[in-house]
């Protein structure tokens, strides 16, 4: 029997998620700018966040007892985040879905080369193939 991994598992129920929005946010973005649709995603995202941190964590105080390091880096975290998902959704806006999530996964080929550079992380033949596809997905996209 082969066992799947329970990262795996969250990370396609991720991508599933992630599709689900995309299709949601392009059908709602229509006559709406696109920032707006941004700004209004983020506060309901907040709630539904929150609420499951209430519900797993029970706990708000933990979320004052942070080293400043993990401060800095959630902080920086949620800069690029929000710089991503208003590039996105003006993108999106503009753009067919399809190629713009595309594009958008292309982020893969910036995480695996940031996480050689700043992580450390070893590349590994099936990361660099993988890189290769997704650079030629890219170009045929573009062509």
């Amino acid at each position: 029997m082969i066992s799947i991994p329970t990262w795996f598992i969250y990370a396609l129920l991720g991508a599933i998620f992630a599709a689900f929005s995309t299709i949601f946010a392009k059908i709602g973005l229509q006559g709406i700018n696109s920032t707006t649709v941004t700004t209004l995603r983020s506060i309901i995202m907040t709630f539904v966040i929150f609420i499951i941190f209430m519900l797993e964590i029970r706990d708000i105080n933990i979320l004052f007892n942070l080293s400043n390091k993990d401060y800095i880096f959630i902080i920086l975290s949620a800069i690029f985040g929000a710089l991503s998902w208003i590039a996105f959704f003006y993108a999106l806006k503009i753009g067919e879905a399809s190629n713009v999530s595309i594009v958008d996964k292309s982020s893969l080929l910036f995480v695996i080369l940031l996480s050689i550079l700043i992580l450390n992380e070893k590349i590994t033949i099936q990361k660099a193939i993988a890189s290769i596809l997704m650079f030629i997905a890219l170009v045929l996209l573009v062509i």
